[in-house]
């Protein structure tokens, strides 16, 4: 099938200027997910690439195909000032494929607000997750208050079922795995129970944060689709 990317991420199944055809449009965007440094930590950068593309359901009718979402890209780095972190998500947004279809998601806790503010005077369009107790989550503007116990269980689901995996020969995927194996689930003095990171020296979850930031973005943040179209089955 051949299909035209816009430059926004709209997906179109190429079917000619046939008026009789049931078309739909789908989608193939990124989520860039990144959580910042604080103390000893590492930045980090991870991206999952989440496309749902039209498929022909009949000789005149489209419909929308099974959604994935694959995690193509880690990086981490540390000893980098804010500026110049802005710089290289900027570049990392405006490299092909990124270009025009990625949607931002930062660390906005803390020291993470400065990174904000300096994406929100570059023009920078994005979100910032501010982790807090609980299971809920509340936007307004630019922020979004998560509970990390929600975020980490949306990313769980995820992967227990294959809604997310990891391309193959990803950079880092191992370094991921071990920060989500340090992350445990406890209950605390009021009943609750509360996904907390166990001690250890090696790993700091950046990556897993940044991953499970992208992945929350890309469930409860996505775009809304409106359409109109037949039920299976039904006459």
């Amino acid at each position: 099938m051949s299909y035209l990317i816009q430059p926004d991420g709209t997906a179109i199944l190429k079917a000619g200027a046939d008026p009789a055809i049931e078309r739909v449009q789908g989608y193939s965007r990124y989520w860039l997910g990144v959580d910042l440094a604080q103390a000893q930590d590492n930045t980090a950068l991870v991206v999952i690439h989440d496309e749902q593309l039209p498929v022909w359901a009949g000789p005149n009718r489209q419909m929308l195909g099974p959604r994935t979402r694959t995690v193509i890209y880690a990086d981490k780095f540390k000893g980098v000032s804010y500026p110049d972190v802005v710089s290289h998500v900027i570049r990392v947004m405006t490299r092909e494929p990124l270009r025009g279809r990625t949607r931002l998601v930062v660390d906005g806790s803390g020291l993470g607000r400065v990174v904000s503010d300096l994406l929100h005077d570059a023009g920078v369009q994005h979100t910032a997750i501010q982790m807090t107790a609980g299971q809920n989550w509340k936007r307004s503007g630019r922020y979004t208050n998560v509970g990390k116990t929600l975020m980490l269980e949306c990313l769980s689901v995820l992967f227990a079922t294959h809604e997310l995996q990891f391309a193959q020969g990803l950079a880092l995927r191992e370094d991921i795995l071990a920060e989500l194996e340090t992350f445990q689930l406890e209950t605390t003095a009021a009943g609750n129970q509360v996904i907390v990171q166990g001690k250890s020296g090696a790993h700091h979850g950046d990556l897993a944060i940044a991953l499970a930031g992208a992945a929350f973005a890309s469930e409860y943040l996505k775009p809304g689709v409106v359409g109109v179209g037949q039920l299976e089955g039904w006459i």
